[in-house]
């Protein structure tokens, strides 16, 4: 019996004796760069793509790749030209020591823009109290940018001349006009002005939007 409790204490002792090993996680965010990107992996071809790009804890980084600015601090743009992919390399400095990382992104080219109501293009068919309210907007396929609000643009009733209203909400003397339209009447709104965030794409050849009065 002595020599069973003997045992018994030379384990406990052997067990708070030996020395816990400290185990480091790869996963550790902190010491990874943090991209943040509305768009996730993707980049859109030919225009301006906005990147916010830091390193928690560090001194300072370099941000380097094809088509890639810095803007402001942490601000960068990424404006992709060729291929399929692209890649940028994030060299960030922690207390003297070097850290490098490689990001990558999926190139899109940007589909033919649309003028659009609440995202409805082509040929709609809408009550005079919806169209008369409705903001016109551009819509362009799969495209998941914001592309601010539409300056201006054109608007056909019927066999009428063409013309601009300013703004992307119809103005007081063309609801009035709308008011006016009959079931069966047409309008064709086209020709959005220009959005200098896109660049490579001209909006004032978007599709049409054609709205059939209920």
């Amino acid at each position: 019996m002595k020599k069973f409790i003997h045992y018994i204490l030379i384990f406990f002792v052997c067990a708070c004796c030996t020395p816990k090993k400290h185990i480091s996680s790869l996963d550790d965010s902190s010491n990874k760069s943090i991209v943040e990107n509305e768009e996730l992996n993707i980049v859109y071809r030919g225009i301006k793509n906005h990147l916010r790009i830091y390193v928690p804890k560090s001194d300072s980084i370099k941000v380097s790749g094809s088509g890639v600015y810095k803007e402001e601090e942490n601000q960068y743009s990424i404006i992709p030209v060729t291929g399929n992919t692209l890649q940028i390399k994030i060299i960030s400095f922690v207390k003297g020591k070097e850290t490098v990382e490689k990001r990558d992104f999926r190139i899109l080219n940007i589909g033919k823009p649309f003028a659009s109501i609440n995202n409805k293009t082509g040929k709609i068919t809408l009550s005079k109290e919806e169209l008369s309210t409705s903001k016109i907007e551009y819509f362009i396929p799969q495209f998941v940018m914001k592309l601010g609000k539409v300056g201006k643009f054109r608007y056909k009733i019927n066999d009428e001349e063409p013309m601009v209203n300013y703004g992307n909400e119809f103005n007081k003397s063309i609801k009035e006009k709308i008011y006016n339209m009959k079931s069966g009447d047409i309008m064709i709104i086209d020709e959005l002005n220009y959005n200098p965030e896109l660049q490579s794409v001209d909006l004032k050849k978007v599709a049409e939007l054609i709205v059939c009065i209920e």
